[in-house]
């Protein structure tokens, strides 16, 4: 079995499982466990790093597409089928053959004898079926409870949850089977949520042990409890939590502690870093009575993964933190804080169970949700100390913000990012900017369109023309898009019409915390959403969103995008897409090959004029514009890497600073001489003309063939001797024409620059 045929069968939420024997990656959580009870390896999602070492991931955001496929089949991972979305797996944790074969018969009796089964330790089976509507993770406990107060259970696997399909189970070393065999996704028996507790209920009167009170378990809340009525105060919620020990004998399950989670997240829905925070430091107080701790990675990837609706609150966290603190705090106190009266104003102060009250009522009137909006006022103290403007390279990308990089396809869009991106990793000027900040910047490049080896041809390119080593790869980043797609946000469909931000969003911005990146360069930028390029309320949300990566991450967000056919250089309006886009950028530049017309008033073939590519600044909001054009030239850089049928090897272009020649370069000490040719006129005894019409006679010839101008150059220069006064158009009797002609003669030298 392979994630093709899963995927082929209609499976597509499919996660790579870390083999039994794996070897594991040093920096990783799961390396500590290696060799202990809780060694995760043969059932925990994981990626192979290029190392042959593996780590685990946060998997349960993961969209994935057929991409995954291969790249998971070449680390040789097992396969896992996330569970939810309408796919429920019967998971019945029963060790003895009497309570397996209970389960087995009550699973008939409610849902039939059609259900596949998959079995990895014997007699314990998992079944899978289809549920009609949203349900949500239930189990039952039973039996006897085991050294930290874990039963035996039967669950019912849904959000969040996950089974291994294929692979080899890491007790018995053994594969998985499938003794009923697994049939396509739109083949699997379709029952109500209600045949699920139907059955689940019956199994508590079945099996043995079941508790003094048999029930239900389930994860999470139903939609009909008040949320507004879970909220809580932080101080109050911290001090409760701060009360409450953090042992194996108050929380002895992995549920239990799951639930103290959801309480916090549900008590501070609105201060979601200080409801971290307090639960973090709750976590880092736990250890049982083996010595274990709670691994930080762990404990934040399951505070992601805590969603509401929720079930319980902050008068959950007061009545646990009443229960178990041995009087150091008292949950009336949660409810009725002093009230204080000012003075001045006759108002009272304080937070009484009324206010609560109060705001569930507020819960069914939106108008009542909505925050106040306030006109802040300003003082000149708020006006002192205000830290400047992060730039990071020159004055185009810029700390927290997004800047965009528009062209036509084939003027060397990437070369210019590799330079600049190298610029910044080596915190050396390349090309005509400067980065800025004082040290190495972290970069990373995420390209959507090429392949690896594609990018690692211009990265090779780009480090031996700008003669840079190892250290600049140190501090840069580089993905492709054919490795592992990006896409932060996509158009809903049917109800779920309007956008959605998808996984990829906070995966991106978890990655750019973690690497400390500073830049990141997104190209094309096309591909990094899932919306209509034209519709501007759809690409105001992509902006938004990349400017609350840029906020997130204390990062830059380079967006490389194309223009339309016949754009404008340094036209914000050319660039392809709705107008959103520039909006939502601080800075804009436009990249451009060298027109026709340019290439002629500087001497450059036309043939070659398309190495050339000029940046104009479209847009600055935050900077003075661009003084003037900056130019860029394309060289051809030999990697070497011929062999074979391709002896000749690859040729990559990179981006070079490049002056656009001014017509008096180089003029300086020829000036005079060249005047005084033009003074003693032409051998024939004719004068020069200004008049490129005079064929034969016209000046510009002489300047071209003289100082190595272009024709336009030289008209630059022709012009401003007449305007100056250098030399002047006067009649002259022609000897060969006979007649009077107009010809040029010198006017304003001084006699021994002209005479020697």
């Amino acid at each position: 079995m392979k994630f093709a045929d899963l995927w082929a069968r209609g499976y597509t939420s499919l996660v790579p499982i870390i083999p039994p024997t794996a070897p594991i990656s040093a920096n990783s959580t799961l390396f500590k466990r290696i060799g202990t009870p809780q060694d995760g390896r043969g059932k925990t999602p994981g990626i192979k790093g290029r190392d042959g070492n593996w780590f685990s991931w946060d998997w349960v955001p993961h969209v994935a597409d057929e991409t995954d496929l291969e790249r998971w089949q070449r680390m040789g991972a097992g396969i896992g089928i996330k569970t939810g979305s309408g796919l429920i797996a019967i998971d019945a944790d029963a060790p003895t053959e009497e309570n397996a074969r209970i389960i087995r018969d009550a699973i008939e009796r409610h849902l039939g004898g059609a259900l596949p089964i998959r079995v990895g330790r014997y007699p314990k089976a998992l079944y899978l079926c289809r549920v009609t509507d949203p349900y949500s993770y239930t189990r039952i406990d039973f039996g006897p409870r085991d050294d930290r107060g874990q039963a035996e259970r039967v669950e019912a696997l849904s959000d969040g949850r996950m089974f291994v399909a294929h692979g080899i189970h890491p007790g018995t070393r053994q594969p998985y089977t499938w003794p009923r065999d697994l049939v396509d996704y739109d083949d699997l028996p379709l029952f109500e949520p209600n045949q699920i507790d139907g059955l689940l209920q019956e199994l508590l009167t079945l099996l043995p042990q079941a508790g003094p009170d048999p029930k239900l378990i389930r994860e999470g809340a139903t939609t009909d409890i008040n949320q507004a009525a879970l909220r809580g105060d932080v101080q109050t919620v911290r001090r409760a939590v701060a009360a409450t020990p953090n042992t194996s004998h108050h929380f002895p399950s992995r549920e239990s502690y799951r639930d103290f989670g959801y309480a916090i997240k549900a008590a501070l829905p609105d201060h979601e870093d200080e409801a971290f925070e307090i639960y973090a430091s709750w976590c880092d107080r736990w250890e049982d009575d083996h010595g274990r701790t709670n691994d930080p990675d762990v404990y934040a990837a399951d505070w992601r993964r805590m969603k509401g609706p929720f079930r319980v609150g902050a008068s959950y966290l007061y009545e646990k933190a009443d229960a178990t603190s041995e009087g150091a705090f008292n949950r009336a106190d949660a409810w009725f804080q002093p009230v204080a009266r000012d003075e001045a104003t006759g108002q009272q102060h304080g937070t009484t169970i009324f206010d609560t009250i109060a705001e569930q009522e507020r819960e069914n009137n939106p108008e009542a949700q909505t925050p106040p909006i306030t006109a802040g006022r300003m003082t000149l103290d708020d006006l002192d100390d205000l830290p400047p403007r992060e730039w990071l390279y020159g004055h185009k990308i810029l700390r927290k913000y997004v800047t965009f990089i528009a062209a036509p396809g084939g003027v060397g869009k990437t070369a210019f990012t590799y330079a600049m991106a190298l610029s910044c990793a080596a915190n050396i000027a390349l090309l005509h900017d400067k980065p800025q900040g004082g040290r190495p910047l972290r970069v990373w490049l995420y390209n959507l369109e090429d392949d690896i080896i594609e990018l690692k041809r211009r990265l090779k390119a780009a480090l031996q023309h700008y003669d840079l080593g190892p250290a600049a790869l140190e501090n840069l980043r580089l993905n492709s898009g054919r490795d592992r797609g990006m896409k932060i946000v996509r158009t809903g469909t049917g109800t779920d019409a309007g956008f959605i931000v998808q996984p990829d969003y906070h995966l991106l911005i978890e990655e750019m915390k973690r690497e400390a990146i500073d830049v990141l360069i997104v190209d094309p930028f096309l591909r990094s959403h899932g919306v209509s390029e034209n519709d501007n309320e759809a690409q105001d949300e992509v902006m938004r969103l990349f400017a609350q990566i840029a906020q997130e991450t204390d990062a830059a967000v380079v967006l490389v995008h194309h223009t339309k056919k016949g754009a404008i250089a340094g036209d914000l309006d050319s660039m392809r897409g709705g107008s959103t886009q520039g909006g939502g950028a601080r800075s804009a530049y436009t990249l451009a090959p060298m027109s026709s017309e340019e290439a002629v008033r500087v001497g450059v073939p036309d043939e070659e004029r398309r190495m050339y590519v000029r940046i104009d600044d479209a847009k600055s909001n935050m900077a003075p514009p661009l003084a003037k054009t900056e130019w860029l030239k394309l060289e051809g850089v030999a990697l070497g890497n011929g062999a074979g049928a391709y002896a000749g090897g690859d040729n990559v272009q990179v981006a070079t600073p490049w002056q656009m020649p001014d017509a008096w370069d180089g003029v300086g000490d020829q000036e005079a001489p060249l005047l005084r040719l033009i003074g003693e006129g032409m051998e024939d005894g004719e004068r020069y003309s200004a008049r490129t019409q005079d064929k034969g006679r016209w000046v510009g010839d002489l300047v071209v063939a003289t100082l190595g101008k272009s024709p336009e150059q030289a008209k630059v220069i022709i012009a401003a001797w007449l305007k100056e006064g250098r030399i002047e158009t006067r009649e002259y009797q022609s000897k060969t024409q006979r007649k009077t002609r107009k010809g040029l003669y010198v006017k304003s030298v001084a006699a021994e620059d002209v005479f020697g």
